[in-house]
């Protein structure tokens, strides 16, 4: 999802040009604190919202499992009206907009119903990528998948390697690549004992073999 470095496709960025100035007027802020859950696939609400501030989660849910379909950053768009669950993984801040409001914004405002398309696109590349990972690979394999696509995305070059400020705790990442934190954890060490990687601290690691990763 490279609309991470890209500032022109953060909607938060496109809001804050001149030319767009009332836009922000469509929308209503509203804070949720972590683990709370934001909206659920029966709920009476037609919405699009834009992470402000902290991260969501887009899962599905069935019987005891979970499926996390994305991670939702600032700048980020979704819309509620779908079958998923969304759920603030920290303490958050959502702009909210009723989905003909945003409809109209978007049809008025061509650069930012541009952004918009870009982002939502992206939205959909990664969660059809997650399911196809979930579908047909193993956990091993889905752990190289995020990492590889993490590095792509989030990794910074340095003389040892590609430092990566993942921004999950170990139980979050196990959400993610559909396993559990135990599963997680081992697979982590054995990266590690590979010389793949090494663990910098809970929520950051260094990428220290990347072909070998590739490899895999």
């Amino acid at each position: 999802m490279l609309r991470r470095g890209m500032p022109d496709q953060n909607l938060l960025n496109v809001l804050s040009l001149p030319e767009h100035a009332g836009l922000l007027s469509m929308f209503h802020e509203k804070k949720y604190r972590k683990k709370e859950l934001i909206y659920h696939p029966n709920h009476g609400d037609n919405n699009v919202f834009i992470v402000k501030e902290g991260k969501v989660r887009i899962f599905l849910a069935s019987n005891d499992k979970e499926f996390t379909l994305s991670i939702l950053e600032p700048g980020d768009a979704y819309s509620t009206h779908t079958r998923a669950f969304t759920q603030a993984l920290c303490d958050c801040v959502l702009l909210i907009c009723k989905t003909q409001d945003f409809g109209q914004i978007m049809m008025q405002n061509p650069t930012f119903a541009m952004n918009t398309v870009k982002v939502l696109g992206d939205l959909l590349k990664n969660s059809f990528t997650i399911i196809t990972n979930l579908a047909f690979q193993n956990t091993n394999q889905r752990m190289k998948e995020y990492l590889l696509s993490m590095a792509e995305d989030k990794g910074i070059l340095c003389e040892k390697g590609i430092l990566i400020e993942i921004g999950q705790d170990t139980g979050q990442v196990a959400m993610i690549v559909g396993a559990s934190r135990q599963t997680v954890s081992s697979i982590f060490s054995e990266f590690c004992r590979l010389g793949i990687m090494e663990r910098i601290n809970r929520k950051t690691i260094l990428i220290t073999d990347l072909e070998k990763l590739k490899s895999l």
